[in-house]
């Protein structure tokens, strides 16, 4: 068997989580597939290349240096590919596109000061299904988009994604004096004792997937508000006519918005970046990844919800940057 990076992404992904099960989630892979790779590559070299131990999975000596050699392939092919990229600028600003809250400020921000970026035209759509196909079609350069768990893939044939987060869950929004506020998680079954405001049912993957959660848990949400902008929802929330659902990553507006968690993280989403490989952007794809990682980590104290969650567990899912 010839090695591939893919391979050599997994030995240092292994290396660096010093655990089977953690490289497998940031590789966004099951465990089991890890360790077969991980098993075919072991007999490729002719040796184990790691070992339990009281501190993790390590490596064996041999482990040492396969591990030090794929490093440095790695960093010369990420040398080469960056070197191609700067001779293929983009021919106009990058394109970004998405729904992702604060993250697509961030990035923007980011990408406006690179050397190989002629500055960046933002564009947003709730619907991820929609965003990837205007990625897919050349309409977009780059895309953070949300991805409820449910059955089939949405991402299309030529589109590559990097994980940022495989599981954030998804809070809630509702104002300070709201009977819900006054608990640091919200029940699930609460939220169906209130007016809720969301996209309409069936209207999006997100809708389907809100709708199948609640079918399983019995909980029947009382939804007469479907407003379609953002303000709207917000001085619903802030007035006290509505719950709806946030993304972890929202702000806490003092004296307008408050955020919680809902009790045992029932609703969940996996958050990606997607590119065209063969594209100006692919060739800067993994150091534009760290920056979203980067950003994303520095998103502690928007909320109590959040900093609970990232410190109970949340912050060990993010991908090294």
């Amino acid at each position: 068997m010839e090695l591939e990076l893919r391979h050599l992404r997994a030995l240092v992904a292994v290396a660096d989580a010093r655990s089977l099960s953690r490289a497998a989630r940031l590789l966004h892979v099951t465990q089991p597939a890890l360790s077969g790779l991980l098993r075919r590559v072991e007999q490729a070299v002719g040796g184990a290349l790691f070992v339990r131990s009281p501190t993790g999975c390590v490596p064996t000596r041999l482990g040492a240096d396969v591990v030090a050699d794929a490093r440095g392939v790695l960093a010369g092919v990420s040398a080469l590919t960056e070197r191609i990229g700067e001779r293929r600028a983009p021919a106009g600003p990058v394109r970004v596109g998405g729904y992702c809250g604060f993250l697509h400020l961030a990035v923007s921000h980011w990408l406006r000061e690179r050397p190989w970026s002629r500055g960046v035209s933002v564009h947003e759509d709730p619907d991820e299904s929609a965003t990837l196909a205007q990625l897919a079609a050349d309409g977009l350069d780059l895309a953070l988009v949300y991805l409820p768990p449910l059955p089939g893939s949405v991402i299309p044939d030529g589109v590559e994604t990097l994980v940022v987060h495989p599981r954030e869950p998804v809070f809630v929004i509702l104002s300070p004096d709201h009977p819900l506020a006054g608990t640091r998680a919200v029940p699930f079954a609460g939220l169906g004792e209130h007016p809720w405001a969301d996209d309409p049912p069936g209207t999006t993957r997100w809708s389907a997937y809100l709708q199948r959660v609640c079918r399983s848990r019995g909980v029947a949400l009382d939804q007469p508000h479907r407003p379609q902008c953002l303000a709207t929802l917000l001085d619903l929330v802030g007035a006290g006519m509505a719950v709806a659902p946030a993304l972890a990553t929202r702000r806490d507006r003092p004296g307008t918005i408050t955020v919680r968690a809902i009790e045992g993280a029932p609703l969940w989403q996996e958050l990606r970046l997607c590119y065209r490989p063969g594209t100006p952007v692919a060739a800067h794809a993994e150091e534009i990844h760290a920056a979203v990682v980067a950003s994303y980590a520095g998103r502690q104290g928007c909320s109590a919800a959040f900093d609970t969650w990232w410190h109970a567990g949340g912050r060990e899912l993010l991908p090294a940057g």
